[in-house]
């Protein structure tokens, strides 16, 4: 085992850039987290918009109006004085000011707007508003045509009862994020990163001429010397592999270990791990110094990550882009891996999606294994 050995003290070497790429994953990882655990989803729910409102009309439908806007939002009454209410909406402290004109009540009876709105710039609240009002009057409207009056339609509209949703909570998180969605999101930048450089760098020091020279003069066959190389390589991404998942468990503990599809992911991430192996053993044959690796692994994992959906999701990407990342193992995984934070049972169509995401990569790992052969038969022509 003595090129293995002497192939494990050259990893050690280059042990501060793999330290320094799992501090950026960590970080950037991290971040993530804290960001989707604190998302917005107010866009979602029903909120309650500070609003004034201005009633010249204080007829029986705008009173009940209002009545009916106070129930949804933060309603102020206001006079009708335009620079107090615009010095409001400029402070923020109102987003909207309606004002209901005088004969607004005969108007709505035409299908006409007697409302007037302003609202804050870059608030959207108007829109949100005016489909609420809208609603009302409409509804309203209906029940006046049927021969209701003014006062017994605005009741029956407020004795509506209001519908009620349940969610299904197919992901099992109550339809958020967990923060370890994010953590195994980012895992390809880490091993395509400092596996890359690390191991590339160290494989490039074996194929120095010297050295090769010294390998083959001693009494160790190609085949055991290539072999114990390929050790190296497989011990030094399952440490990292092991280390990474390690440290989320410490992080996210049982909030990960308790899902039900924590063995998909663990599967999904090593895969990926023998890929990133394979794609550093390539790198390392095909750059000549070791100084060159890094400005090849850098520009090259982060085009791989942005393509494939590592740092910006799948769902924003464009098809033609997705078609080429395609032909990338990363793809799949982050493809696998949507699908993992969006269901917590993993069966039916859901489960097969899953294997052939998995099974897409396996078959690239062939893909760059014969890749690999191919290149080293080359250079062996070569010499």
């Amino acid at each position: 085992m003595t090129v293995f050995k002497i192939y494990i003290l050259m990893i050690k070497r280059n042990i501060g850039l793999v330290l320094m790429y799992f501090g950026i994953f960590m970080g950037i990882a991290l971040a993530m987290s804290i960001a989707g655990s604190k998302g917005n989803t107010g866009g979602f729910t029903a909120e309650k918009v500070n609003m004034a409102i201005v009633d010249l009309d204080e007829s029986e439908l705008s009173k009940r109006l209002i009545e009916f806007l106070k129930e949804k939002h933060n309603v102020e009454m206001s006079e009708n004085d335009k620079s107090k209410l615009s010095e409001e909406l400029y402070y923020e402290k109102r987003s909207v000011v309606l004002q209901i004109e005088k004969g607004f009540s005969e108007a709505a009876l035409e299908g006409k707007n007697g409302i007037h709105m302003t609202q804050r710039p870059g608030s959207y609240s108007g829109m949100y508003i005016s489909q609420q009002i809208d609603q009302f009057l409409g509804n309203v409207l209906a029940y006046h045509a049927f021969g209701y009056s003014i006062s017994e339609s605005c009741q029956k509209v407020t004795e509506q009862k209001e519908c009620t949703v349940t969610l299904d909570d197919v992901n099992g998180n109550g339809g958020k994020i967990p923060g370890y969605v994010y953590f195994f999101e980012y895992l390809p930048y880490l091993f395509l990163a400092a596996l890359g450089v690390a191991l590339g760098k160290t494989l490039v020091v074996f194929r120095k001429k010297t050295i090769k020279n010294r390998m083959m003069a001693s009494s160790f066959s190609l085949f055991q010397q290539n072999m114990q190389i390929l050790l190296g390589f497989l011990v030094m991404g399952s440490i990292l592999y092991v280390f990474s998942i390690l440290l989320a468990v410490l992080i996210y503990g049982n909030n990960m270990l308790s899902v039900s599809n924590i063995g998909y992911y663990l599967l999904n991430s090593y895969v990926d791990m023998l890929a990133a192996l394979e794609f550093a053993f390539i790198i390392g044959l095909l750059v000549k110094e070791g100084k060159r690796v890094d400005m090849i692994i850098t520009p090259l994992s982060l085009g791989i990550c942005f393509l494939c959906g590592v740092f910006v999701p799948q769902s924003v990407l464009s098809d033609s882009v997705q078609k080429v990342a395609s032909f990338l193992p990363v793809h799949w995984y982050e493809k696998v891996n949507n699908l993992l934070a969006d269901h917590a049972e993993i069966a039916g169509e859901v489960g097969q999606q899953v294997w052939q995401g998995i099974g897409i990569q396996v078959l690239f790992l062939f893909a760059l294994a014969g890749i690999s052969l191919g290149i080293v038969k080359y250079q062996q022509q070569e010499r």
